[in-house]
């Protein structure tokens, strides 16, 4: 039987059985706590907390999942994976303890074909329940019933809320497969009794003490994994002998050249395929590498997986083709990945190219340190050394941990933080960032506790209402004068806070006594702003108004914000996901998942598209509806954003509709006019649009204009033939500069043979040196210079120099000395005491950063040390 075919019968049997088939949700979960899809109960986990109230009482799904907690145990055992299909069949409130152990067993023994006789079961020491369950309905032997303790069967949610009990069903794979020991039964740590699926019975609710009281309504969990199904149907040693893993592996030996049933290249084999579905499905959910959060977790997996095939004979990048195989086994199921298998297969490519590089550079000096590190017998690098490697070769340190594992080593961590630490210090100092100690938010909310407001600023733009609270920022007063900081709090509310990537409102709190100019919304009820005039007090009679021409410039950008995101989506593809933005009276930014730089006429495409919405006029309509409803009606919503069960939805016509709790437009046509300015990247993976609209685009537009028109009147021509003259005018100045280098170094020539006329009075050694201070060459002439010197001299030190901007570079020489000086050490050994840095050959270095007030030091150095040397 297929993993296909298991998959599916799993969803029939249950769909008969009145539940309700949800296809998997994304592996980026709606949950802050988490990074990842963990589990199949994740898109549950709201329902079980009891925060919503759910549409279906009987639910079964297929859920994708990833977990790297256990990523060093990958391809070393037989069913540690990172990805992995976890069939769940979930009850809410609805059958309990006995259909979920019928069905189960059922399902196991009567659709899939295992046979009664090898399976057992576990239930906890305490529930007895589930014991008489087994026994009396369904009809398992006692001596076939284990009794386990927490650490085995018992699920929480977290220290307090819904847990309970679980009991597992076990196959047993024969005597061959145990450890042979008489007491050996399911929870022994050998491979006999394998936990093929776990019943969660969450019945309990544990209080802060420890107690534990019944559910009002008690709920079903339950989880299989299919690749552990499939080995025991396909009756394979390991999971990697399924057809989840054995045509990954095929491939991987047609690209290697090697055989998979080596033994010592298992473990490589094994990682690689495991890996190679996980950042499939990772980058097919959007998620791109990055270096932080799931970004980073993906970038690791495809790095660790490209690695793994230097193991295997593979050298070159292999991940972009092998991926293929996965998405050709999985697309049935997922048809995402169908759809989006060029992009993934791009960013695949992309990021093992540029490791690539990096691996090659990394590994040779980190082979050194632990040739060192074992030649002297430790067991431990130095952070330091791993920082250096990190800092100098951009090696990672996870990469670089995983290495020193196989080698059984590792490196001092708190060492190597430490130097990471003092980098970031290095470089705050060098921006001159200072640290500001600064009442945080919290705090100040904690000084309104029990204070509420209402926030009317959807429709109106102005209110008459109280003034419930006041504060100076560290504690609650009464009153405030003129100049003073204030924080209020409203009634009710038209300014519309910082959230959700729009600026807040500014405006105006005037009473009958004074006025309070509006400078920054926190929240709802968090308003900041000074007195301008006058004194305001708590509980005055206050009227609200916000800046009606800053929320309109702030309106006119977020709904462009909106068409902008479809636009992209509509020429890009749908992998474009929002990463965040910003909108303001004086733009916006829009940051998207994308795997490349946009070009010229992509740009120009997505800013076509925006202009004609805009033109078209269309409708921005705001409705309310469930989030349930939402997502089935295919609205748009952040992954990484929380909403409520009741979510606002912005329409714009029928083209884009998106959960947003932001101000918005009446019609685009209100919009005016959008232009993209810049398209940037801000990470791997991740681009940037930075945009303008309405009179913002205008006022842009306008001085370009402007500069189009001063153009004109210096070139005293049309703007047709404009580009023309400026093309013309940049081959003038590239050739000027060519005739005005080659003056400049017939100079330097014709001065360094002068020099030699001089120092060839001397004995040998000669010491030829000269500074360029005016009219300076290129270094790469110098060393051209030292080329020709090299037919002139019979032996000599030659010392070259340029000054910029106050500090001197150049090269130094040796040529023909009896016996020759390792030039490299001697500059490092002179810069140490003078400032500066150089490198390269032992008998030609570059040189650099010698301030100018050095350079009689720097060359008497050089005599001195020479001299010493010969």
């Amino acid at each position: 039987m297929t993993s296909s075919e298991l998959r599916q019968k799993f969803l029939d049997f249950f769909e008969k059985r009145g539940h309700k088939i949800l296809p998997s949700a994304s592996l980026i979960p709606n949950d802050p706590t988490l990074l990842l899809t963990i589990a199949g109960m994740v898109p549950f986990k709201p329902i079980f907390l009891n925060k919503i109230q759910p549409n279906f009482k009987r639910v079964v799904s297929v859920q994708k999942c990833v977990r790297v907690n256990d990523l060093g145990n990958v391809g070393h055992t037989a069913r540690h994976h990172t990805f992995f299909e976890m069939l769940g069949n979930f009850s809410f409130g609805d059958y309990f303890k006995k259909e979920a152990c019928l069905w189960g067993w059922e399902f196991l023994t009567q659709t899939i074909g295992f046979s009664p006789d090898r399976m057992w079961v576990s239930v906890h020491r305490k529930d007895q329940e589930a014991f008489e369950v087994w026994k009396n309905c369904v009809g398992v032997p006692p001596e076939r019933i284990v009794f386990l303790g927490d650490e085995d069967n018992f699920w929480a949610s977290g220290p307090i809320g819904p847990c309970g009990y679980c009991s597992e069903i076990y196959y047993d794979r024969g005597e061959a497969r145990g450890c042979g020991q008489s007491t050996c039964t399911p929870g022994c740590n050998c491979d006999r009794y394998l936990e093929v699926w776990n019943l969660v019975f969450m019945e309990f609710d544990r209080k802060a003490d420890g107690t534990l009281e019944e559910l009002p309504k008690k709920n079903i969990d339950t989880g299989m994994g299919l690749e552990r199904l499939a080995s025991v149907v396909q009756e394979t040693d390991t999971d990697y002998e399924t057809d989840l893993f054995f045509p990954i592996i095929q491939g991987l030996e047609k690209i290697s050249g090697n055989d998979y049933l080596i033994p010592a290249l298992k473990p490589p084999f094994r990682i690689i395929a495991d890996h190679i579905r996980a950042i499939v499905f990772l980058i097919a959910d959007g998620i791109y590498p990055s270096n932080e959060g799931r970004g980073y977790i993906l970038r690791r997996l495809i790095r660790r997986a490209y690695r793994y095939g230097g193991k295997i004979g593979i050298h070159q990048p292999f991940l972009h083709e092998l991926l293929f195989t996965v998405i050709d086994g999985m697309s049935n199921a997922y048809p995402e990945l169908f759809m989006r298998k060029d992009i993934i297969s791009k960013i695949v490519f992309q990021e093992e190219s540029r490791f690539q590089g990096t691996l090659q550079s990394g590994e040779a000096f980190l082979s050194q340190l632990i040739e060192q590190t074992k030649k002297n017998k430790k067991q431990q690098l130095s952070g330091k050394d791993i920082f250096m490697l990190y800092d100098t070769y951009g090696f990672p340190s996870d990469v670089a941990e995983d290495i020193l594992q196989e080698e059984g080593l590792q490196f001092d961590k708190t060492e190597f933080e430490n130097q990471m630490e003092q980098q970031k210090n290095r470089a705050r100092k060098a921006r001159g960032e200072k640290d500001r100690l600064i009442r945080s938010q919290k705090e100040v909310e904690e000084l309104f506790t029990g204070v509420y407001s209402r926030f009317v600023g959807y429709n109106q733009s102005m209110v008459n209402t109280d003034m419930v609270a006041l504060s100076d920022g560290e504690d609650r007063i009464s009153q405030a004068e003129t100049g003073q900081k204030v924080i209020v709090a409203l009634k009710e509310s038209p300014f519309y806070p910082e959230k959700g990537g729009q600026e807040f409102d500014t405006g105006w709190i005037e009473s009958e006594q004074g006025r309070v100019q509006v400078e920054k919304v926190y929240s709802e009820f968090l308003i900041e702003g000074t007195v301008v005039s006058g004194q305001i007090k708590e509980n005055d009679r206050v009227w609200a108004k916000i800046d009606t021409q800053r929320r309109r410039l702030i309106e006119i950008h977020h709904t462009t914000t909106h068409l902008l995101h479809r636009a992209l989506r509509e020429i890009l593809g749908s992998q474009v996901k929002q990463a965040g933005s910003w909108v303001g009276e004086s733009g916006l930014r829009f940051d998207f998942t994308h795997f490349s730089a946009l070009s010229e006429d992509e740009i120009d495409a997505v800013e076509e598209i925006v202009n004609q919405k805009i033109f078209e006029d269309l409708p921005v309509v705001i409705s309310y509806s469930s989030l349930d409803e939402a997502q089935r009606a295919g609205v748009i919503a952040l992954f990484e954003e929380k909403y409520q069960s009741l979510v606002r939805i912005v329409r714009v016509g029928d083209y884009t509709a998106e959960l947003c709790g932001g101000t918005h437009l009446r019609r685009t046509s209100e919009a005016g006019l959008f232009k993209i300015i810049t398209e940037s990247s801000i990470g791997s993976g991740l681009r940037r649009v930075e945009a303008v609209a309405g009179s913002v685009a205008y006022k842009y537009l306008q001085d370009y204009f402007h500069l189009g028109r001063d153009i004109k009147k210096i070139f005293g021509s049309d703007h047709y033939q404009i580009l023309p003259a400026i093309n013309n005018l940049i081959e003038n100045n590239k050739h000027y500069k060519e005739e005005l280098q080659r003056t400049f170094q017939s100079h330097a020539r014709q001065a360094i043979l002068d020099a030699l006329q001089v120092a060839g009075s001397n004995n040998p050694p000669i010491y030829l040196t000269h500074l360029f201070v005016e009219n300076p060459p290129e270094i790469d002439y110098l060393k051209e210079m030292v080329d020709e010197l090299r037919t002139r001299l019979s032996q000599g030190i030659v010392v070259l120099g340029i000054k910029k901007d106050e500090a001197i570079s150049g090269v130094l020489a040796e040529i023909n000395l009896p016996q020759p000086i390792d030039l490299n050490r001697l500059v490092r050994e002179i810069t140490k005491k003078i400032g500066g840095g150089g490198g390269g050959r032992p008998s030609l270095v570059q040189f650099g950063g010698i301030p100018f007030g050095s350079w009689e030091k720097f060359v008497e150095e050089i005599k001195k040390m020479t001299n010493q040397i010969s």
